[in-house]
Parts: structure tokens; sequence; C-alpha cells
């Protein structure tokens, strides 16, 4: 399968790293380049056929999730994936919700960053973030949601309230989310996800 691909990265080493990585993955892949905001929106432009941005959203030219904002708006069908480190000022569920259809967390393993593209490239939404004792977490757009309502405090029916289904799927996704944090309670799973990345106050 040949596809295209732009890397927007400031910095020259992990953008030469995710090179190197897509050409492991998608041997046909033809890949381009941008190490800040205008740049990418120059490539964009001259390029419309590309089939994935990935994006690190601290880049000169830009601030916060105004880049990933303008980006989505100008471009809504293109899918982007947010390659970074965990953004202080915001949540994964934020660039989600600005549009982003993924995030991969930069301390990811080769191994689960390998399968993390081969998922996006099949369509599916990739939030892996943060790293725990057993290397880096994936969770689902609805989990991370999920978690952020916790968060605030809600009980299950609230929660399903929100998200528009049965509490009885809310349990389950609070007892996946139990195992996948090793936690007994809640509480422990928020505060290790606000120490992970997952959700910020």
């Amino acid at each position: 399968m040949s596809f295209k691909v732009l890397i927007t990265e400031d910095h020259a080493l992990y953008r030469d790293g995710l090179y190197l990585l897509l050409l492991e993955a998608f041997p046909a892949v033809q890949i381009f380049e941008a190490g800040d905001f205008g740049s990418t929106l120059t490539t964009l432009a001259k390029h419309p056929d590309i089939d994935l941005l990935l994006l690190d959203i601290h880049i000169p030219g830009t601030s916060g999730l105004n880049g990933l904002k303008e980006l989505k708006a100008r471009h809504p069908a293109l899918p982007l994936i947010v390659v970074s480190t965990v953004d202080h000022h915001a949540s994964i569920q934020q660039m989600l919700r600005y549009g982003a259809d993924g995030f991969i967390a930069k301390t990811s393993g080769k191994a689960t960053m390998l399968k993390a593209l081969r998922d996006v490239m099949d369509g599916e939404v990739v939030v892996v973030g943060g790293q725990n004792n057993n290397g880096p977490m994936a969770l689902s757009p609805r989990q991370v949601t999920t978690l952020e309502l916790l968060s605030l405090g809600l009980p299950n029916k609230e929660i399903a309230a929100q998200l528009n289904i049965s509490p009885a799927t809310v349990r389950e996704y609070v007892s996946d989310l139990l195992k996948l944090f090793d936690c007994d309670n809640r509480t422990q799973a928020v505060l290790k996800a606000r120490q992970l990345g997952f959700i910020l106050d």
C-alpha cells in the first residue's frame, strides 16, 4: 500500500526516528517533513493528497492546541495523530475533542509505536499515552472520556447520562480501567491517570 505521511516535528533527531519507523512499518510510504507550523501548512497546500499527519503540538509558529484546531479547520478530513510528550496545558481528551484522530506518547517503545501506526492506517482511533511499569498504556477515546468524568467525582448514573449509555456499560468501563491501571478503586485510578497524563486539571 502506497500512501503519503507528513511528519511535523521540530526536533530533527526524533523526526529522523519517526521517518525510519514509518519506512519499517510501510515500505512504500512517501514521507514529507516539516519543522514548524508554517512549513506544515505550506506542505499540506502543495500536497493535498497527504494521507496522514503526525503532529507534535509543541512546534514553532503556534502555541497550545491552536495549531491542531487550525489544521483540522483547514483539513477536516485529514487523519491527524498527535505524537508528543503529554501537554501540561491540555489533556489527551481535549486533543481528541479538537479533532485529533489519536495520540501517541513519545515515550512509547518501538513495537508499540509500530502497532499504533498500523492501527491508525487501518482506520482505528489510537490513544497511547504515558508510561507505567509495563510500558506504554493504550486506552480507547471512550475510556479517556470516562476517566475525565470519574475525575469530576461523578457517579456511574451521571456518567451514563452524559455518555448516553447504560449504567451497566459504565460499570464495565470502570472495571476495565481499574484493571488497566492496576488499581483497587476509582480514586486510585484517577490519580494514576493524572500521573500518566491521560487527564489533567
